[in-house]
């Protein structure tokens, strides 16, 4: 399909539309397999909110009704590995997957799964530099009107409506109180509670965005391979995740997990000597290692006895403001595990959570000042025996009046205080110069 647009630019022209929706990484890498996604008015959605403060059970339990909405619209595979099923999940689920002592309740009607199915989307392969219109199986669709359709928007340009801010990002937390969080967290390290903890404050912003537009600046600026941007209807996620949390392929599963952070330097030489001290480190190589072991336990739960390995160890992948240690785990899934059951024994990513993962989540309730809602949850695309899902990490939710968005790092033993503060305002950096960006 012939359309002179990046996905991000395209996105852009197609934002009106409901529920839009753009998994793009502007890159070889994007979503694993040189490929972005995007597409607008699904054939039907699904939300679920939280009642009376709580995760639903039973048969309204997220994880099952999710399983059984890409069964009903995905009973057949499609011709070229694909899925159809665009899903968002709050990290809030972890209450209603884990036996987890008594914390804050959830707020009235908090968004804790959106999933929206689609009759067509579009595919973008970067290697070629083309895009490609698929149709979902079973689908009864006019490719050919819908091509037109999408012509139409292309060629229009996008609606430029006024961007303002109150102020600008503001943190939760200062530099003091963010320290003396890390230090709750180092106690509880000390007296042998856990071993690794994610600690992650709000930032925030008063007024309104073009939530694509914020989208497209961080594209442009700070490209990583798992960006995401999802209309869910009163909200837009707006992602800028370098990491993949589940790839699955048939039934070979695969995670990458992330820890270790470095800023980029200016120079080739300084840049490298970065990411020499990076690797050197031992306290980012502890935190790394406490994750790789905690992901290898977590999918050896729903994979073959003996399938899992960790294929790549800590290795440097570098982005336009930072470089990070990543490795990948692999196994192959059992026959019998179903999407439900996948999610339950994987969700939430152990980098965003902490080691030992469930006395570490009931420590981020307690240590962390509200919940974290959609930020390091999980963004992606779903089919069956298919699916590509980030960690929703450098996550933005945009409302018509509020920007909201999280940053944290892991803590361990011998982390400093001051160091991790300097991390989280790192990982602010990028969306606060999209926000400029898209504000100009």
């Amino acid at each position: 399909m012939d359309l002179a647009l990046d996905p991000a630019a395209l996105l852009q022209c197609c934002a009106g539309e409901p529920h839009a929706f753009a998994l793009d990484g502007s890159a070889a890498a994007s979503w694993g397999g040189n490929t972005a996604f995007l597409g607008f008015s699904p054939r039907a959605v699904l939300r679920i909110n939280a009642v009376d403060g709580r995760v639903p059970a039973g048969d309204l339990d997220p994880l099952v009704a999710l399983e059984r909405f890409v069964d009903t619209y995905h009973r057949e595979a499609p011709a070229t590995p694909c899925g159809f099923v665009v899903a968002a999940l709050s990290y809030d689920l972890r209450s209603g997957i884990e036996r987890l002592r008594p914390g804050r309740p959830l707020r009235p009607g908090q968004p804790l799964l959106h999933a929206a199915v689609y009759d067509w989307l579009l595919a973008y392969d970067y290697a070629g530099g083309a895009w490609e219109l698929r149709q979902r199986p079973g689908a009864d669709v006019d490719l050919d009107a819908i091509a037109v359709a999408v012509r139409q928007r292309a060629a229009r340009l996008p609606e430029r409506r006024s961007t303002s801010w109150s102020m600008g990002l503001r943190a939760e937390f200062d530099r003091a109180e963010h320290q003396e969080a890390v230090g709750r967290a180092l106690a509880y390290i000390g007296a042998g509670d856990i071993y690794q903890v994610n600690v992650a404050q709000r930032f925030s912003a008063q007024g309104h965005t073009e939530a694509a537009s914020l989208f497209a600046a961080l594209q442009r600026g700070h490209p990583v391979p798992f960006g995401a941007y999802v209309d869910a209807g009163d909200f837009a996620l707006v992602a800028n995740s370098p990491e993949c949390f589940l790839r699955r392929d048939g039934q070979l599963l695969t995670t990458y997990p992330i820890k270790g952070t470095r800023a980029r330097a200016t120079g080739a030489a300084a840049d490298r000597q970065q990411q020499r001290e990076l690797v050197a480190d031992a306290k980012e190589r502890a935190e790394h290692v406490m994750i790789v072991d905690l992901e290898r336990n977590d999918i050896g739960r729903v994979c073959r006895t003996g399938s899992v390995t960790v294929r790549d160890l800590m290795r440097v992948e570098s982005f336009p403001s930072l470089h990070h240690l990543v490795s990948e785990v692999a196994g192959v899934l059992r026959p019998d595990v179903g999407l439900a059951a996948l999610l339950r024994a994987t969700f939430p990513g152990g980098s965003i959570s902490g080691a030992p993962k469930i006395r570490a989540m009931e420590i981020i309730d307690e240590i962390e000042s509200c919940e974290r809602s959609f930020y390091s949850g999980a963004i992606g695309l779903i089919g069956r025996d298919w699916a590509r899902l980030n960690v929703a990490i450098r996550t933005a939710i945009v409302t018509p009046e509020r920007l909201v968005y999280h940053a944290g790092g892991g803590i361990v033993a011998d982390s400093d205080p001051r160091r991790e503060y300097d991390e989280v305002l790192l990982k602010t950096l990028p969306l606060a110069q999209a926000l400029a960006e898209s504000a100009a």
